[in-house]
């Protein structure tokens, strides 16, 4: 957890997801690997991170013959640590992870030019008792939080209007700037036969913002209490607790 204590949206969402599994994972502190798919969501953030954090000053794209040198070297590093299932072939989900990134550095890297990239921030909210910890993804020039997701499946044309990390991202743009952004957006990786890039933009008002407030109020209140309970879903074959849980 670090030297001092933290909301974060993951721990957010893990609580609201499965509070037992959060039990195991920030009462307990016990880990368990990552999957293949997460592993390699982790490594193409990773390839991106280092191409824009040098675009803010080169101002030009990494050729993409680097950046599949830089996600090869970051993937057979994460990929040592992963916990692969059933359906997760190594070399498939590798040449996966080429195939998105020559589609992401096609058609949407030319026209993005970051000012920040991984902007951390620790803002005071004032309903909880714990700040609120975070990074932002990607900050562009024209005000515009950008927050890359990679996954097997397309989401829902309005997945970013209710997505609680977008909203953590501007209320902590505007504690960091004392102004709005100029909009959010997911550029969503989708990893279908033919890889695709969705771009879902969004805004954010005062009242979402005092919403996700409220939220991470009730959620900490509930885990100060210690109502740590099973949330049992379609997910829990691939939860790395179920041994725990079924103990519970």
């Amino acid at each position: 957890m670090g030297d001092e204590p933290y909301l974060s949206v993951t721990q957010l969402r893990m609580y609201l997801r499965c509070p037992l599994q959060y039990y195991f994972r920030y009462v307990c502190g016990l880990k368990i690997p990552p999957s293949g798919d997460v592993t390699l969501g982790r490594t193409v953030h990773e390839t991106l991170e280092q191409n824009y954090r040098q675009k803010i000053q080169t101002r030009q794209d990494l050729p993409l013959e680097q950046l599949h040198d830089i996600f090869s070297e970051r993937w057979e590093e994460e990929s040592r640590y992963a916990r692969f299932q059933e359906d997760e072939k190594p070399g498939h989900l590798k040449d996966d992870g080429v195939r998105l990134l020559g589609a992401y550095h096609r058609e949407v890297a030319p026209r993005v030019q970051p000012v920040e990239v991984e902007r951390e921030f620790l803002l005071e909210t004032g309903v909880t008792e714990l700040p609120l910890k975070g990074y932002i993804d990607l900050i562009d020039e024209q005000g515009t939080i950008i927050d890359h997701k990679t996954t097997r499946r397309s989401f829902p044309p309005h997945a970013a209007e209710t997505d609680i990390q977008l909203t953590a991202y501007a209320l902590a743009y505007r504690a960091l700037r004392g102004k709005p952004e100029k909009g959010l957006r997911l550029d969503v990786l989708v990893r279908t036969k033919q890889p695709k890039v969705q771009q879902l933009p969004t805004t954010r008002a005062q009242a979402d913002i005092d919403r996700f407030l409220r939220l991470a109020e009730h959620v900490e209140r509930a885990i100060n209490t210690g109502i740590f309970y099973p949330n049992e879903n379609f997910m829990c074959g691939i939860c790395g607790y179920k041994e725990l849980c079924g103990e519970w």
